[in-house]
């Protein structure tokens, strides 16, 4: 299981990582899932994130991660990858 809070994502705001901001995209992320996603699996995930869940298993985190790189900044998704270390 990864565990990813994205009520309190960790985001750096520069290239050599010493700011960060904690973002709340709970809301707009699962958003974005339900709107762009395609199939039962994103419906089921979309769900999952507006509800508050904090712990995802390697296929649902394959999904966030599909989403994040098509619609979000790469400071994000490193944001995302770091959850999985």
């Amino acid at each position: 299981m990864i565990k990813i809070d994205f009520e309190n994502v960790e985001v750096y705001t520069d290239l050599d990582k010493k700011n960060k901001v904690t973002a709340n995209v709970r809301k707009e992320f699962a958003n974005v899932v339900y709107q762009n996603g395609q199939g039962i699996a994103f419906h089921a995930l979309a769900l999952k994130i507006w509800n508050g869940v904090k712990e995802y298993s390697d296929e649902e985190y394959d999904l966030i991660m599909k989403v994040a790189e098509v619609f979000y900044a790469p400071c994000f998704i490193d944001a995302l990858r770091a959850c999985k270390r």
